[in-house]
Formats: structure tokens, C-alpha cells, sequence
């Protein structure tokens, strides 16, 4: 137990609660994390969630998820302010960071910051994106790719310095450090690793008889699902099973057409339920056109689940899968190189199982609530918070 309860407030613009907000890696991070102090509260870490959008119509400004507090973002910047400040928090946690985080640690400026950078996009990585294209869609914009210009953190952290406001960034995963400056407009002297914090505990995985193969993301233009379903039509004799729903429709938006009938979509499943498919799936394919640091990856190893994708963030594909090469625009080019990728997978049980196994002993190693509150005690204390 801590030597005194801290007040930490999350922001983010997504909780992982479809009733509040979309669902999304950075609301899985902040869901995450509230899970690891409201399930034991002898930790001594009191959380209310922090929203950088504002509340859907009917809602109150001021609601609950997750079995804490939610605040939403409010059009009176005086009222956003006495609202932080009444909240006496001891320490602000950012899911990445978002231009709509801004009011509230100017709201709060001396409290200390955690910027918890998860998925960092400096230009380059926009000007693959824009590459994307929905195949059939006339040159349309895809939904869910518009550019977010995240350089007002730089001046944020400018006058945190001569406020003398501490303000620490940390990473899951550390290949992301080299793309901050760009994204962000500073470079931090020092960039600490914050590990995800994998819930998954799925014992001895259970591989279904029959080859399954899952896809477990957004069924949005960036993860390109049209890839996995493609997929499915080049292998009749595999399962093919998809977790997940859609952010977006209407214009720009994207949803299957003719499903193979080897194609089951389940849509969103979590808890018991999540873990079960994972185990019990031969591999895990990713279509993305980017990827930071994709949970899905994780929690796809810890199933001791290979993967198959078109990014390799931090070699992490290579090393537990098969990376079958980057590819731009709609995709369908690497589709070769994806059949290629899942056939070897599918054949070579021996080395399924090998990959499977090293990978799920490395997330359990590196990626849990364990080791989340343990670097999160560190970084806390490195900037004068103690609990």
C-alpha cells in the first residue's frame, strides 16, 4: 500500500465504452488502467476519466464509466477550469496526446504530466496513410485518415518548463521514441517505457481442429478488412473469423459486400469470451496500412497466437510471425505475399507452435499489469508524485 491516496485524472477523447465513446486502442489504454487501481484500491490511486470531447446529446456533463468518474469537455473554458481544479488532482495521465487535451493541463499548470505516447505519427507516417484507398471507391477520401496536428505539445511543454511543471514522456514500446519530435514538436531528453497492461490469462491455448485464422481490429478503411475477407475467398477450407465493428458510415465508410461463407464476424467481444477465440486461432492476421504498437498483437501472442501482417512495428511481426512487407494505397498488391505468409503458417505446425509459444512468454514478461505499475511507480516518482 501507498504512503497516501493520489488523485490521477486520464485524459483521453475514447474509453472503451460504446455508450460514451468509440472504441479504440487509446480507450482500451485508459480502460486498462483504470482497471489496474479500481481493482485493488489498496494501491491507493483514485481515478476520474477526463474527456477531450464533449458529451453526447442527453448526457449529463458529468457521468460514470467503468466505475469511475467521466468528465466531459466543456465550451466555457472557465468552467473546464474550475471543474479540473476542483477535482485536485495529483497527477495527469495523457493517452498519447490530442490537440483537445490542451485546455485542460493549461487548466492545471503546475500539476505534473504523464504523456503515455502510443501511437505517434510524424509526416511521413501521414503521407503513407493518405495513400489509402477503398477498393472500388472511385479515388474517395477513406473515413478515419485526416491529419491531426499534435505541435502544441511543444508549448505546452515550454512553459511547463518555466512553470516548473514536470512532465515525463513514456512508451509501450521503445522504437516509438525516434518519431516523437516530429509528431510532437519537442523532443523529450528522456522517454521512459511504460508497458501495456495485458489482462489475458488464457492458460494452456486450445488450437481449434480445423485452421482458423482471425482479424481483431475496427472494421474501418485503415485496417483495410476488405484484405481479410479476400483473404478467405483464396483459402474455402480455413475459418476465417472477424472481432471487431466499425467507427465509421455513410461517405468514406466501408463494410463487406459478399461475405464468403467461410467468413464468421462476431463482431466486438471482450473478457472471457475474447480470450477463448484468441487461443484457439492458428493466427492472427493485421492489414493495417499503419501500426504503432497494436494490442491486438499482443493479445494475440499471449493466446501464443502467430502473426501475419503488413507492418512490422519494432520488428515485433518478424520475430513472432510472418511479415509479408509494407504495401500502400489499397493493399491488394501484397495479397500474394499474404497468401504466401498465411499457407506457410498454416503448413509448418512446428514452427506455428514455436512462434506461438516464444511470443506468448515474452507479452507475459514484458506486457502486464504487473509490469505496467511497477514503471508506473517509477515514472511517478521521478517527478515527485509518491503513492
Amino acid at each position: 500500500m501507498g504512503s497516501r491516496r493520489i488523485n490521477l485524472g486520464i485524459i483521453a477523447n475514447e474509453f472503451f465504452d460504446a455508450g460514451i465513446s468509440t472504441m479504440g486502442g487509446f480507450g482500451w489504454a485508459a480502460r486498462q488502467v483504470t482497471r489496474c487501481f479500481t481493482d485493488d484500491p489498496s494501491l491507493g490511486v483514485d481515478v476520474t476519466l477526463v474527456s477531450g470531447l464533449s458529451p453526447k446529446t442527453g448526457m449529463p456533463s458529468e457521468a460514470r464509466s467503468h466505475g469511475v468518474p467521466i468528465v466531459f469537455r466543456d465550451p466555457s473554458r472557465l468552467a473546464v477550469m474550475r471543474r479540473m481544479r476542483s477535482r485536485r488532482f495529483d497527477l495527469l495521465l495523457t493517452i498519447d496526446y490530442r490537440p483537445t487535451y490542451r485546455v485542460y493541463l493549461e487548466a492545471l499548470p503546475r500539476t505534473p504530466v504523464i504523456v503515455w505516447v502510443r501511437d505517434p505519427r510524424p509526416p511521413g507516417d501521414w503521407d503513407e496513410i493518405a495513400t489509402l484507398r477503398i477498393p472500388g471507391s472511385d479515388g474517395a477520401v477513406p473515413s478515419g485518415i485526416q491529419r491531426i496536428d499534435c505541435r502544441s505539445l511543444a508549448g505546452i511543454v515550454r512553459w511547463s518548463r518555466l512553470l516548473r511543471r514536470r512532465v515525463r514522456f513514456a512508451t509501450p514500446a521503445p522504437h516509438l521514441a525516434a518519431k516523437m519530435e516530429a509528431t510532437y514538436g519537442t523532443a523529450p531528453p528522456e522517454v521512459t517505457c511504460l508497458p501495456n497492461p495485458i489482462e489475458l490469462e488464457p492458460g494452456v491455448a486450445t488450437k481449434s481442429e480445423r485452421p482458423r485464422v482471425i482479424f481483431l481490429g475496427r472494421l474501418d478503411p485503415i485496417k483495410r478488412p476488405w484484405l481479410f475477407f479476400e483473404l478467405a475467398q483464396r483459402f474455402p477450407d480455413v475459418e476465417f473469423v472477424v472481432l471487431g465493428q466499425a467507427h465509421f458510415d455513410g461517405d468514406g465508410s466501408w463494410a463487406p459486400q459478399a461475405v464468403p461463407p467461410n467468413v464468421r464476424a462476431v463482431g466486438h467481444v471482450d473478457g472471457t469470451a475474447k480470450t477463448e477465440v484468441l487461443a484457439s486461432a492458428w493466427v492472427l492476421v493485421n492489414t493495417s496500412i499503419h501500426e504503432a504498437l497494436a494490442v491486438s498483437f499482443l493479445e494475440g501472442l499471449r493466446c501464443a497466437t502467430p502473426l501475419l501482417a503488413l507492418q512490422d512495428p519494432g520488428g515485433l511481426v518478424s520475430r513472432f510471425g510472418v511479415f509479408a512487407g509494407e504495401c500502400g494505397g489499397t493493399g491488394c498488391e501484397a495479397l500474394p505475399r499474404l497468401s504466401a505468409g498465411l499457407d506457410r503458417l498454416i503448413a509448418d505446425h512446428d514452427l506455428r507452435g514455436r512462434l506461438g509459444r516464444e511470443g506468448s512468454r515474452w507479452v507475459a514478461q514484458t506486457h502486464s499489469g504487473a509490469h505496467f505499475l511497477a514503471a508506473f511507480r517509477e515514472v511517478c516518482g521521478s517527478i515527485g508524485v509518491r503513492w
